[in-house]
């Protein structure tokens, strides 16, 4: 199974969002949901460290998502190394910034990215 999975979008400026997920299955359902509903570039990773490397690697980004199993340590590394290298790039939280819902994560990244979808 692949630590980090790339889904490019077919437009050339669209939002790139990277998702740090724990649960396979789950990761794959946030990416189908965020797939269909919006014009997106989506890296997905399954663990903190790949994430991580993921993000240093990545030449531009709009939003990371953090999944549910991340604890708070995780999160302010990913938020210092977010900071440090995308300082204007948005974080959306499920189940710590809004209550967790399909609905809730699609409405909340959506807004995030709103000025780079087209």
């Amino acid at each position: 199974m692949d630590l980090v999975t790339h889904y490019p979008s077919k437009q050339e400026n669209a939002p790139t969002i990277l998702v740090f997920g724990g649960n396979p299955q789950r990761r794959a359902e946030v990416v189908s949901l965020l797939k269909t509903a919006s014009d997106l570039n989506i890296y997905a990773a399954l663990n903190e460290s790949s994430g991580l490397e993921t993000l240093e690697q990545l030449i531009d980004l709009d939003l990371v998502l953090i999944g549910g199993r991340y604890d708070q340590d995780q999160r302010n590394r990913i938020r210092e190394k977010l900071a440090q290298k995308f300082p204007i790039a948005s974080i959306s939280e499920p189940g710590f910034d809004y209550p967790y819902s399909n609905e809730r994560i699609l409405t909340d990244v959506q807004s995030k990215v709103k000025h780079k979808i087209s």
